[in-house]
């Protein structure tokens, strides 16, 4: 995965946002984008990259850029298994909605609720989206969203896909938003809940697991193999519009700077020796050494401030993939997969 970071800018104001915008050194000015693209084209087909991520900020205020990016990829005769674009949706129009489905294009349209909504006519005519919602201690079901759905399908007529991911508890991230030892505990019982739903055969339920059980599923095979951070590794490569790699595609910054996509020689101050040392800190502890869901989680977020509550939620929702898996593969009795 090569996720490219396009810049900050953003017309929306979360303040559950991972990515620290008050960071002195935060890439906010626009970088020329030719000098990337000439690189880019030939490093990804010397590679082999199949999937590609465009990230802000809010991607579509950078639409010049991706489509000089990946238009250069077009006519290089690049395809890809998987390109995903991650936008709050309200900038989406039709200028866009054609180009993207033509790259096919996955397009994670994230719901901000009270920070604004999506274009919903324009989200529509994507042919390949998911709403994602964020679990957050406010937040800690997804039943919103699953009405949402509900009334988004009834109104236009075609079917929309649940995705949800987990708050990390950056700098960016207002602490009322990261999960206590009673918010997660409220969590975990609603995770059970939608598991025995999926069961059931309920669609929302059900879509809401299947990407999380084949993320879950690739990262226990792969048990045997030297394991890498989460958002620092071989195959997950982090980069902004001058190739600078960095330990997370969410921080941006300076000091969190490894190396370089384009000089493979590793870090080359003690700035990005420090960085890269940070993106190994828990993955290099004896509690996650020791943990045999570790090729899974991966250490969590290394810029997380709530890491022991991470590795209590991480081996919660191993219990429960364990759970669904066993109940419609048999896969637990048939691989021995231990439940921690």
């Amino acid at each position: 995965m090569l996720n490219i970071f396009l810049g900050y800018a953003c017309n929306f104001s979360c303040s559950y946002c991972l990515q620290e915008l008050d960071a002195p050194d935060a890439v906010r000015r626009r970088h020329p984008i030719e000098p990337f693209v000439e690189r880019v084209v030939p490093f990804v087909r010397e590679k082999g990259i199949k999937r590609i991520d465009y990230w802000g900020g809010e991607p579509l205020l950078y639409w010049r850029e991706i489509s000089a990016i990946h238009t250069a990829f077009e006519r290089a005769g690049l395809a890809f298994d998987f390109v995903r674009i991650t936008t709050n949706g309200s900038l989406l129009a039709p200028d866009f909605i054609g180009p993207m489905n033509d790259w096919s294009f996955y397009v994670v349209v994230s719901d901000h609720g009270e920070f604004g909504q999506p274009a919903w006519d324009m989200v529509r005519r994507l042919k390949r989206s998911s709403i994602s919602f964020l679990f957050t201690a406010e937040n800690p079901v997804i039943w919103p969203l699953f009405e949402k759905l509900d009334r988004l399908e009834a109104e236009y007529g075609r079917p929309f896909w649940p995705y949800a991911h987990w708050v990390r508890t950056t700098r960016g991230c207002a602490p009322r938003y990261w999960f206590t030892p009673e918010s997660l505990d409220r969590h975990v019982e609603h995770l059970w809940e939608l598991a025995r739903m999926r069961l059931a055969g309920h669609r929302h339920a059900s879509l809401f697991f299947d990407g999380h059980l084949d993320e879950w599923r690739r990262g226990l095979a792969r048990a045997a193999a030297p394991v890498e951070p989460l958002c620092h590794s071989a195959s997950h490569l982090s980069v902004d519009l001058t190739g600078n790699r960095y330990a997370c595609h969410h921080s941006v910054k300076r000091g969190f700077r490894t190396g370089h996509l384009f000089d493979e020689t590793g870090p080359r101050d003690q700035i990005e020796k420090a960085a890269l040392d940070h993106a190994w800190r828990w993955m290099k502890s004896a509690e996650c050494q020791a943990c045999p869901v570790r090729s899974w989680c991966r250490g969590n977020c290394h810029l997380s401030q709530t890491h022991e509550l991470d590795c209590r939620l991480a081996r919660e929702k191993h219990r429960v993939l364990a759970w669904l898996d066993e109940q419609e593969n048999g896969a637990l009795a048939r691989n021995q997969i231990k439940v921690p």
